[in-house]
């Protein structure tokens, strides 16, 4: 183990605050208020990443534009493109921060593998409406229950101090999704060889959704994200809320038929956190949480993908399988067709972010259960002989034809594009298939480099 970095309050490196923003103009004038009551030193930068077009700089605070994609992945990777500092904060623009916090999160020394502390997260106090209250009293966005989690320790990015050689070498936060990439990044973090740890004495508070509807998205969202993690790592799954109710369930009935009923040492399963508030409104965030379980078990059906992205019709769709690989030459070669659209299986562990956001790139992994499903349907009335054919000649270890029914549906929207295959065997069969599914046919000249 290397020895701890000497650092103090007084002697800390520079650090460059980025805070990605969505919102209107008295929105960005209360995220430019909450940066400059940060206590600065010597080499500290501001940075708010405007991912909406509202906001403009002032009293030191840099405005950097992030309009090729609304989404706070894409925000936070355009925010760190501009940073200069070997140290960057993810804040985010609905945490209110004390003003000692950059020096909070250097108090202790930190060791060389440390890629990244999670500040803790509280609630804002003070929430006037029924979903504010309810996200206080559940404090769901926590660091300490998501460093504990099950699976692998996470953090969110809310309040997120990344070590800049980290954020390199893995590509940032990876961008086209709608939630889950904070995540992401900490699992991709761990699995480069970083460590992920807690800094709580560096505490910021969030204002949680003040509306029902607010709220109701944000936990689709939140159940979308999760389901496209499970489809990303192996032996992760979701755990909705329901399934967890029916755990507690299962457990009081064990406890009440007493021993033998349930296996010796079971624990309960995980349950919203105990809250102190009057009957009534702890009826309240009880019919909450039903409404928000419905909520969450329709996200986990849907895609992962942010709303507004903007499509140009290509000339050549390239069938990948994790793409862009950051250092492999075929990317250069995809690079070079011009007006060319990838289909990709997924997103690589060390991605070229670079390039990922010069490509137009559909991921197959980001397609939902209800857009496969649907996919599925309209392939199966408009061309029942093509499916019928692809279920006779697919192999047992080939991938399903729900999981490429949304990549033969984007094909069919690039009428006029030519279909070739980057990669092994394995890769050009899937490109048979999705170009046959189509009605295509496949450059098959176009070979593996």
């Amino acid at each position: 183990m290397s020895r701890p970095e000497e650092v103090s309050p007084t002697t800390r490196p520079p650090v460059s605050v980025v805070m990605p923003f969505a919102g209107d103009e008295r929105d960005a004038e209360a995220a430019v208020d909450a940066l400059l009551a940060l206590e600065l030193r010597r080499g500290d930068e501001l940075i708010l990443s405007d991912n909406s077009g509202t906001a403009v700089a002032r009293g030191g605070v840099a405005v950097v534009r992030a309009s090729a994609e609304r989404s706070p992945a894409h925000a936070r990777n355009v925010g760190a493109a501009h940073a200069h500092s070997d140290w960057i904060l993810f804040l985010d623009a609905d945490c209110r921060a004390p003003r000692g916090l950059l020096d909070a999160f250097f108090a202790a020394p930190l060791e060389d593998e440390v890629g990244a502390l999670a500040g803790e997260v509280v609630p804002l106090p003070g929430g006037d409406t029924l979903a504010a209250r309810y996200g206080s009293a559940r404090s769901f966005l926590g660091q300490q229950a998501h460093l504990n989690h099950p699976y692998r320790p996470r953090a969110v990015a809310a309040n997120l101090l990344v070590r800049r050689a980290a954020f390199e070498q893995i590509g940032g936060f990876y961008e086209g999704v709608r939630a889950a990439e904070d995540t992401d990044f900490s699992w991709r973090l761990q699995e480069a060889g970083w460590r992920l740890e807690l800094c709580r004495r560096a505490q910021v508070e969030h204002r949680y959704r003040g509306t029902v509807g607010e709220l109701r998205r944000q936990w689709r969202g939140y159940a979308a994200g999760r389901a496209w993690l499970a489809r990303r790592y192996d032996g992760f799954a979701p755990d909705p809320a329901v399934a967890r109710a029916v755990g507690r369930l299962r457990h009081r009935t064990r406890k009440a038929l007493g021993p033998g009923g349930g296996p010796v040492g079971s624990a309960p399963a995980r349950g919203a956190p105990p809250v102190q508030a009057g009957r009534l409104e702890r009826g309240r965030y009880l019919a909450l949480d039903a409404l928000l379980s419905a909520e969450e078990l329709a996200g986990l059906a849907m895609s992962n993908r942010p709303s507004g992205q903007a499509r140009t019709a290509a000339d050549v769709v390239v069938v990948a399988d994790r793409f862009p690989v950051r250092g492999d030459p075929r990317v250069e070669f995809v690079s070079a067709l011009g007006h060319a659209r990838v289909e990709a299986a997924a997103r690589p562990e060390l991605l070229d972010g670079h390039l990922a956001r010069a490509l137009q790139i559909d991921y197959r992994e980001d397609d939902g259960l209800a857009a496969r499903a649907a996919a599925l349907l309209v392939l199966l009335v408009r061309h029942p002989l093509r499916c019928a054919g692809d279920a006779l000649a697919r192999g047992p270890a080939d991938p399903g034809l729900s999981s490429l029914a949304p990549a033969v549906l984007r094909l069919g929207r690039d009428r006029h594009a030519r279909v070739l295959a980057v990669g092994g065997e394995e890769v050009r069969s899937t490109a048979r298939r999705i170009a046959r599914l189509a009605g295509r046919p496949l450059e098959e000249h176009v070979r593996r480099r």
